[in-house]
């Protein structure tokens, strides 16, 4: 699928996967005599490709449309979770919760508030696969006797979805986050026998969005011309996209060294 972006578009050779590289083959760059050589046969479909048989690169100006070619449109679900998917109980006494209560006396109980509104993302773009990953920002409310104590936490996701022939260098746009479904549960509660459930996965979510894939390039004589000829050469690793965006920490977080370092702020993708 193609989508114009401009009525015409005025291109050189740099603009056709540069064919300057080509025309060189046939001994001249100006007018890349392909057909008048018999020795460079080969030669006629690379310069095809710019719209003649003698493919003038460097002198020749041809009108393409510049358009934006769909590689691939799909949703995606991801799931967020919070802190294990495990529950330990139903307990009585003499068990496990006479250490939970030694070790926290005064502990009442601890949920997860979410903010749902504020979800952040990133994506990152490899050989047929679009890596997904983001988190929820949300607050772990922890009750000790009746003062709650307010802990920032993000809850993450993450997604890896196949796309083939996308490649780095693509554009991918990405739909808000929709929230499908929550699960959201305390720490501590009590089951139908009446016995003690320390849960551990306070919180769950599943969330969907949708993303599109594109190729910028030039439609000429009906063929798609890609703008990067060498877009999905990868030489090595891909670095991630964090939604994060942290800088590390240089300084004693106490402060004693006069701070430093830090968190940088999240934008949506």
């Amino acid at each position: 699928m193609l989508y114009q972006r401009d009525d015409f578009y005025n291109h050189s050779s740099n603009h056709c996967h540069d064919r300057k590289e080509h025309c060189g083959h046939c001994g001249s760059h100006d007018h890349c005599k392909c057909n008048s050589s018999n020795h460079h046969n080969g030669e006629k479909s690379s310069c095809n490709q710019c719209g003649s048989d003698h493919c003038k690169c460097f002198k020749k100006h041809d009108e393409g449309a510049l358009v934006e070619k769909v590689v691939c449109s799909k949703s995606v679900q991801k799931t967020a979770e919070f802190l294990l998917p495990a529950a330990i109980g139903p307990l009585g006494p003499g068990s496990i919760l006479d250490f939970l209560t030694g070790l926290v006396p005064t502990l009442v109980n601890a949920t997860v508030t979410p903010d749902l509104n504020n979800i952040q993302q990133e994506v990152t773009v490899i050989k047929d696969k679009i890596i997904n990953l983001g988190f929820i920002p949300a607050t772990l409310d922890i009750d000790l006797a009746g003062v709650v104590f307010n802990v920032p936490i993000r809850i993450f996701f993450q997604e890896h979805t196949d796309c083939p022939g996308a490649c780095p260098g693509d554009t991918v746009t990405e739909t808000p986050p929709v929230v499908e479904a929550v699960l959201n549960q305390p720490l501590l509660g009590t089951d139908s026998s009446g016995g003690l459930v320390v849960n551990l996965l306070l919180f769950k979510a599943i969330l969907r969005t949708h993303i599109t894939v594109t190729r910028r390039g030039i439609v000429k004589n009906g063929k798609f011309c890609d703008l990067d000829d060498r877009r999905c050469e990868q030489t090595g690793p891909i670095t991630i996209n964090s939604p994060q965006r942290l800088t590390p920490n240089t300084s004693p977080i106490g402060g004693a060294a006069g701070g430093g370092g830090g968190v940088a702020g999240s934008q949506s993708s």
